[in-house]
C-alpha cells in the first residue's frame, strides 16, 4: 500500500472533513439505487443498504426535482456528466445541503457512478436567512433551541432606510455598499445568538434573534454612528427598532409560523411602523384580523369585477427582447388594493374562491385590448380547470380569437394523478401553451420528456439567486435548455435580480428569464424597459 508523508494537523482535519462530505450512488437508467458507498447514510438519512432499490430521485429537494432529469439523461445515454449543482435531502430529518455532482458510466457494469461532495458554501432559497420563508424558519428554530434550554429570547426588526437611494445620493459606488452593508451586518450579527439567526428580509431591513437581556441601546447607538458617517444629512437613511417577544408556549406550531410570517410580511412590505404588536399572540391575532378584512375584501372586488392586471416581462436573454408577458392580477381602489402575491395567499386552501380569481383575471386577459401582438402568460390553479366555467370560456375564446396566444402557467399539479396531467393535451390542441413548473414536474426520463404537455418549464429562483452557485451550475443549466429545446419545451428562470446573473444566463441560447431585474410590471406595454420580441 502507498504510504504517504506525514501530514499536518491542519491537513488531517481538511482531508478527514472532505471525506465525510463526500459519497457515492450507482444507478441504473431509471435512477434506482443499486448501491451506496461513502457517507451517504449521512447525507441521505438512510442506511447504505436501505438506499438500494429507492430512486435518487426521492431524496432531491422539490426545487432540484426537474434538474435530476439531467442525471437520468446522462445516465441512459451513459454520457459523462460535468460537475453540476443539486440540492440534496435528508429523508430522517428534511434537511437540505447542496452538493457539487458529477457522473459517469462504469466500464464492467450497466450502472452509472454518481459522485456527491457536499459544499457547505451553497446556499439553499427556502432556507436562506436573506429571506422572509428562510429567516422565519430560523427563528421557529431559534423558539424550539430557547425552549428546551429554558432561556428567553426577542426578535427585533432594524431599519436603517433606503438603501438603494443612498448611492444615487453619495455617489458611493458597489464597493463602497458592499463596505457599509458588511459593516452594518457584522454589528447586528454579532449580537444575534449565532448561526442564522440574523436575516435581511429586504433590502436596508434586518431581523434579529437576540437574547432578552441584550443591550440593543449601544446596538442602536453603534449603527446610528455608521450612517452618520455616510449620510450625515440623513437624506436617505433613518434607523427604527421594533421588538417582539418571542414567548410561544401556549401556541402551536402552525399559529406560530403564522404570527412570525405576519410580522416580518408587515415589516419588509410597509415598514417599522406596521410593526405595532409586542409579542406572537398579538402578532397572531393580528393576522387573524387582517386575513378577515382582506378576504371581505377580495370578495367585494370579485363582486364588483374589479380585478385587473399588470404585466411584467418573460425576457429571451440572448437577443435581450420581450418573448411573453406573465400577467400578475390585482385590484387598484382609490383606498387600498390587492396585489398579487396577497390574491395567492388569501386564495391559497380555497378552492372555491381560487376559482373565481382564475375566471376573473382570464376574463380580464382574453379581453384585453392591447395584448393580441404578444403572448401573455396567466397564472391558473390546476383545480381551476375542471371548472366547466373556466375550460368553457378558454374554448370560446380560441374560437373568437384565434390569433391571440395565451399561456397557461398552471400550479398543483401534484394534486393530481399523472394520467390526468396528460389532459392538458387537449388544451395545447385547441391552440394555448403550457407552462409547468419543475418542482410540480418532478424528475423525468428522456422517454417521458417526450411526452410532456408543456411548452415551458418555469425554474425555481433558487438557480438564480446566488452568484456563485449559478456560475458553477451554467453548464447544467445549459444541458438543460438544450435538451427540452430538443422536445420543444422552453426553460424559464425565474427570480433574477442582479445584472450578472442575466449575462451569465445570456450565454445560454434559447434560455428565457424573469425576475425584478427587468423591471416592475407595467399597466401599459409602452413601459417596458425591452422591445417585444416580434413574433
Amino acid at each position: 500500500q502507498e504510504q504517504h508523508p506525514q501530514m499536518s494537523g491542519q491537513e488531517d482535519h481538511t482531508d478527514s472533513d472532505a471525506e465525510r462530505r463526500t459519497f457515492q450512488a450507482y444507478i441504473d437508467e431509471s435512477g434506482r439505487i443499486s448501491m451506496a458507498r461513502g457517507n451517504a447514510d449521512r447525507w441521505l438519512g438512510s442506511s447504505l443498504e436501505d438506499l438500494e432499490g429507492h430512486s435518487i430521485v426521492e431524496y432531491a429537494a422539490e426545487e432540484s426535482q426537474f434538474a435530476v432529469s439531467e442525471i437520468l439523461v446522462h445516465a441512459a445515454l451513459r454520457e459523462f456528466m460535468p460537475p453540476s449543482i443539486f440540492f440534496m435531502r435528508d429523508g430522517r430529518t428534511g434537511s437540505v445541503s447542496g452538493f457539487e455532482v458529477t457522473g459517469k458510466p462504469q466500464n464492467f457494469n450497466d450502472l452509472y457512478r454518481l459522485n456527491f461532495v457536499q459544499d457547505p458554501r451553497m446556499e439553499y432559497g427556502p432556507q436562506s436567512k436573506n429571506s422572509r420563508t428562510g429567516f422565519v424558519g430560523a427563528v421557529q428554530r431559534a423558539i424550539n433551541s430557547a425552549a428546551q434550554e429554558e432561556t428567553d429570547i426577542d426578535m427585533t426588526f432594524v431599519d436603517i432606510g433606503d438603501v438603494g437611494r443612498l448611492g444615487s445620493l453619495s455617489g458611493m459606488d458597489a464597493e463602497g455598499m458592499r463596505r457599509f452593508t458588511d459593516r452594518i451586518e457584522s454589528r447586528l450579527k454579532a449580537e444575534s445568538l449565532g448561526g442564522d439567526s440574523l436575516g435581511r428580509v429586504d433590502r436596508g431591513k434586518y431581523g434579529l434573534v437576540h437574547n432578552r437581556d441584550a443591550d440593543l441601546s449601544s446596538l442602536r447607538t453603534e449603527i446610528e454612528s455608521y450612517v452618520k458617517d455616510i449620510d450625515p444629512e440623513g437624506m436617505a437613511l433613518a434607523i427604527g427598532t421594533s421588538t417582539v417577544a418571542l414567548d410561544a408556549e401556549t401556541m402551536e406550531t402552525d399559529a406560530i409560523r403564522t404570527a412570525l410570517e405576519h410580522a416580518v410580511d408587515q415589516f419588509a412590505d410597509t415598514g417599522i411602523d406596521s410593526v405595532i404588536f409586542d409579542t406572537l399572540a398579538d402578532s397572531q391575532a393580528s393576522y387573524l384580523d387582517l386575513r378577515e378584512t382582506r378576504m371581505t375584501l377580495l370578495n367585494r372586488c370579485l363582486a364588483d369585477d374589479v380585478l385587473t392586471c399588470a404585466f411584467a416581462p418573460v425576457c429571451n436573454i440572448a437577443n435581450w427582447t420581450v418573448h411573453h408577458l406573465i400577467a400578475e392580477f390585482r385590484a387598484n381602489l382609490d383606498d387600498d388594493g390587492l396585489g398579487a402575491a396577497e390574491i395567492l395567499k388569501l386564495t391559497n386552501d380555497d378552492v372555491d374562491l381560487r376559482t373565481q380569481v382564475d375566471i376573473a383575471q382570464c376574463r380580464y386577459i382574453l379581453t384585453h385590448p392591447d395584448v393580441d401582438s404578444i403572448s401573455v402568460a396567466v397564472n391558473v390553479a390546476i383545480h381551476s380547470l375542471l371548472d366547466i366555467n373556466v375550460i368553457g370560456m378558454l374554448l370560446d375564446f380560441r374560437s373568437r380569437a384565434p390569433q391571440r396566444r395565451v399561456v397557461l402557467r398552471l400550479s398543483g399539479l401534484d394534486q393530481i394523478p399523472w394520467e390526468k396531467v396528460q389532459a392538458l393535451n387537449i388544451l395545447r390542441r385547441a391552440g394555448f401553451s403550457i407552462a409547468l413548473y419543475g418542482k410540480d414536474v418532478g424528475a423525468v426520463t428522456a422517454e417521458k420528456l417526450k411526452s410532456l404537455p408543456a411548452d415551458y418549464i418555469m425554474l425555481d429562483p433558487s438557480f438564480v439567486t446566488n452568484l456563485d452557485q449559478l456560475k458553477r451550475g451554467l453548464g447544467m443549466l445549459a444541458g438543460m435548455v438544450n435538451r427540452c429545446a430538443e422536445h420543444d419545451i422552453s426553460i424559464v428562470f425565474d427570480g433574477v435580480l442582479e445584472s450578472a446573473a442575466a449575462r451569465m444566463l445570456s450565454k445560454i441560447d434559447g434560455a428565457l428569464c424573469s425576475g425584478p431585474y427587468f423591471g416592475d410590471p407595467v399597466e401599459s406595454l409602452e413601459d417596458l424597459k425591452l422591445p417585444i420580441q416580434t413574433q
